[in-house]
């Protein structure tokens, strides 16, 4: 089980504490509304101007940046980092990150037949910014994916933290609580901010809880599940 200096309960906590970092979108949306040149009455809605879009994402991503720093700096100190998280490569885990692609591919298909959603997704979105900006959709589309590649990375930070805390409490390293883990709160909190894909969303989450255990915690095949799921 590894470092047993560091109790479940504090890796729990530190779960959620990552969650309240991520959730912290929502105050930095009161701040975009307001730059955005918007009343507070039209707070949670898209901005209309595509700088309002890109305070949004670039004042998110610096305090996304400075929670990632922390509990990575945090478990170094402690020595449990690579209890965490494994960047080793080797074949094996090249196998198991084109897994992962190819998992998201499908997954990506069965979507688009399902929901009749456009694929990929990033190149949808990137319509949906041209109706809305203009000229200026390429760059709120490379901000927007700038905003989910630091999103994942505090995912990722979560479902190890969740990983860990039930792997201490339970003695099962087979059981993806980290999967569980992320699916009851970074999941369930799309309801919230984004409905209309929040039930995939809720379901997908289990995926990269699976590809950790699998892969023996390697940083390769989880992240790239968690990031292409959102980009194809």
């Amino acid at each position: 089980m590894g470092n047993t200096s560091v109790s479940p309960l504090r890796y729990l906590i530190f779960a959620l504490i990552v969650f309240a970092f991520l959730g912290s979108e929502f105050i930095v949306m009161v701040l975009s509304t307001v730059v955005d040149g918007r009343s507070l009455d039209q707070y949670g809605t898209w901005p209309v101007n595509w700088y309002g879009a890109l305070f949004h994402w670039s004042v998110t991503v610096l305090i996304w940046c400075l929670a990632a720093f922390f509990f990575s700096t945090w478990a170094i100190k402690r020595r449990v980092f690579s209890e965490l998280i494994n960047f080793r490569l080797n074949s094996k885990v090249l196998l198991y990150t084109l897994a992962s692609v190819l998992i998201v591919i499908l997954a990506a298909i069965v979507e688009s037949r399902l929901t009749g959603a456009r694929i990929p997704q990033i190149y949808s979105e990137y319509l949906g910014f041209q109706n809305m900006y203009g000229g200026n959709a390429l760059v709120v589309t490379i901000f927007q994916n700038i905003y989910y590649i630091f999103e994942m990375v505090l995912v990722l930070i979560m479902l190890a933290f969740f990983q860990k805390a039930g792997e201490l409490w339970f003695k099962n390293e087979k059981v993806p609580y980290g999967g569980i883990g992320i699916m009851l709160t970074w999941g369930l909190i799309h309801f919230v901010s984004h409905p209309e894909g929040a039930l995939w969303i809720t379901m997908w989450a289990i995926v990269p809880g699976l590809m950790y255990i699998v892969s023996n915690r390697s940083f390769y095949p989880v992240y790239a599940l968690l990031l292409l799921g959102f980009i194809i």
